[in-house]
């Protein structure tokens, strides 16, 4: 009897001891991403479900073309919506995932100014600027969430792509920028061979373009009246604790009647991982269910998607899973500070959730030793 009770507690211990190391790893995976983005695809997730990718060098991801994102042709750009579009059905991709019978409440969306897309032409630009002032008086802010190096080659989008579009991995944000201007600049008054991309991040379709014309993007958006906010944030990763308390830092200085767009290059996963902190922050007391469910339902992607069985080459799929993850933490986060009133950033409530977790875990190491 007594033997059967001591086996019950020490299965009951083990469980919990592999709960407690799964959230560890995670919070020990953040400090990896933090000092960066050099790491490549080395990314260490919850302990024994991933297998982390092969460590690749900052330079293996060094751009070796100039990739069109953008044609400079007119009406909006890609993956265009606002909090006041109307939900769509769920994709069938999503479809394990997302409940298609659950109505996210719009409690606080329609009024929530904001909007997402994917990168804009010049044209494009000035649609979707004369699309956003049908919709508010107030300023609008350009939200460039591209670490990338971009630009406008006689009002064409471009960016000077590398495996991933990781070809500013590493780069402090004063460094892209010095890149991006530089290679903006060098372009112009030259002969330059553009491309689509192609599978496998191969460059396809080339043709020379004569650049007469470079711009910046805060050029083109300060050229039309409109505030620009650069948070150079990594392709396809979670941003850093940094990135996001520089984007809380920013939302605090907003006036009331601001406008947010937000974009990246396709629109999706960086947009929308912005659009759904920004709505967790605007209206904490929504279910967090409510909040991803109609952020992906207005047109985003669904933030925390997740990869349970990974296939041979998936090479995004610890990063998804680490998506996953950290957007339920952020909207924990925000809850907090409504509870407590408090202002801590971001990145120090990481840190003493990860101490605590660590306390937890040696205590349940502790009385397991005792057993």
């Amino acid at each position: 009897m007594h033997k059967n009770k001591l086996l019950q507690s020490k299965g009951k211990i083990m469980i919990r001891c592999k709960k407690i190391a799964v959230i560890l790893a995670v919070f020990s995976a953040m400090g990896m991403v933090v000092q960066g983005q050099g790491n490549g695809d080395s990314i260490a997730l919850s302990q024994n479900v991933r297998t982390p990718l092969p460590a690749l060098a900052p330079a293996a991801y060094r751009g070796h073309f100039w990739r069109v994102d953008a044609e400079n042709n007119g009406g909006l750009p890609r993956n265009f919506r606002t909090c006041q579009s109307p939900f769509h059905k769920v994709e069938h991709k999503y479809a394990s995932e997302v409940d298609s019978s659950y109505v996210p409440s719009r409690k606080g969306l329609d009024d929530l100014r904001i909007s997402g897309s994917g990168q804009f032409s010049a044209r494009q630009f000035d649609a979707l600027v004369q699309a956003l002032r049908k919709k508010t008086k107030g300023p609008i802010y350009d939200v460039d969430l591209r670490q990338e190096s971009h630009g406008f080659f006689n009002g064409t989008a471009v960016s000077w792509y590398g495996r991933h579009d990781w070809g500013n991995i590493g780069k402090s944000p004063t460094a892209v920028l010095a890149d991006e201007q530089q290679r903006l600049q060098a372009a112009l008054g030259t002969d330059v061979l553009v491309y689509d991309q192609g599978k496998g991040d191969l460059p396809v379709h080339p043709r020379a373009m004569a650049v007469r014309r470079v711009q910046t993007e805060r050029e083109l958006a300060e050229s039309k009246g409109i505030h620009y906010v650069r948070l150079a944030n990594t392709d396809h990763l979670w941003p850093t604790p940094g990135e996001i308390d520089a984007f809380l830092a920013f939302v605090r200085t907003l006036p009331d009647d601001a406008w947010l767009h937000f974009h990246c290059e396709a629109g999706a996963g960086r947009t929308t991982a912005y659009m759904v902190m920004y709505d967790m922050i605007k209206n904490p007391g929504l279910p967090y269910k409510d909040i991803v469910y109609r952020q992906y339902e207005i047109g985003g992607n669904y933030t925390p998607h997740d990869v349970i069985h990974l296939k041979q080459g998936d090479w995004k799929g610890p990063y998804y899973h680490e998506k996953h993850e950290m957007v339920s933490l952020f909207y924990q986060y925000v809850q907090d500070q409504v509870r407590q009133g408090g202002s801590q950033s971001w990145s120090q409530w990481l840190k003493n959730k990860r101490m605590r977790v660590n306390n937890s875990l040696n205590k349940t190491a502790m009385k397991d030793n005792e057993l």
